[in-house]
């Protein structure tokens, strides 16, 4: 990111909306932006990459964000809730979300702080809430390849509070399993459900 051409860009806006960008508090607002933008956007110049602790523990490039499989034998869902703030990216307002990742593993096992890593890899990221939601379940289910992978994200949009309206949707994603599910062995998208909602009312 090139921190100079953000500078000039807020201070056009400041100049547009009436501010006086040399007035005391408002005339450092250009170089915070810059260096807020660029900390909190860094899922366009960094990425994921699927390692094993071997390669985790070697000498990584800084633009790698390491996501570290085991081998296991674990087939039973397992259920992360992750917090985070993103972006809207009609009116760059912030959305605080909350995103319900249920994974049914086949041989390769996340760390549970690697799907929040996932999460908020996408979360740094101008978004629309529904992509959003789908490129965590694809990214997971591209690259761990498990049974089935299911994403219930939870936002409140800001952009819409501003003008009025109400800003919470949910959204979701379901692949493998969680879609199509073999119903003789049990529904697991009702069982995932059913769970995030206790998991909800564990945090009340």
């Amino acid at each position: 990111m090139d921190k100079q051409k953000v500078k000039d860009a807020v201070k056009i806006i400041l100049k547009e909306m009436g501010e006086n960008i040399d007035r005391e508090g408002i005339k450092a607002t250009p170089d915070r932006i810059a260096r807020l933008y660029d900390n909190i956007f860094y899922g366009y110049r960094k990425k994921l990459v699927v390692m094993n602790e071997d390669e985790r523990n070697g000498e990584l490039e800084d633009s790698i964000i390491p996501i570290t499989i085991f081998k296991s034998d674990c087939k039973e869902m397992l259920i992360r809730s992750v917090k985070g703030i993103s972006f809207c990216e009609h009116h760059i307002t912030p959305f605080p979300y909350t995103a319900y990742v249920g994974i049914i593993p086949s041989g390769k096992l996340l760390g549970l702080n690697k799907i929040d890593r996932i999460v908020k890899y996408f979360g740094a990221q101008l978004q629309i809430q529904e992509r959003f939601a789908e490129q965590i379940a694809d990214w997971i289910n591209d690259n761990i390849s498990p049974i089935g992978v299911i994403v219930v994200v939870k936002g409140n949009h800001f952009c819409a509070n501003l003008q009025g309206d109400e800003g919470e949707f949910i959204t979701s994603a379901v692949r493998g399993e969680f879609f199509k599910p073999d119903l003789s062995k049990g529904n697991p998208r009702e069982e995932f459900l059913k769970l995030i909602d206790m998991f909800k009312e564990d945090k009340k």
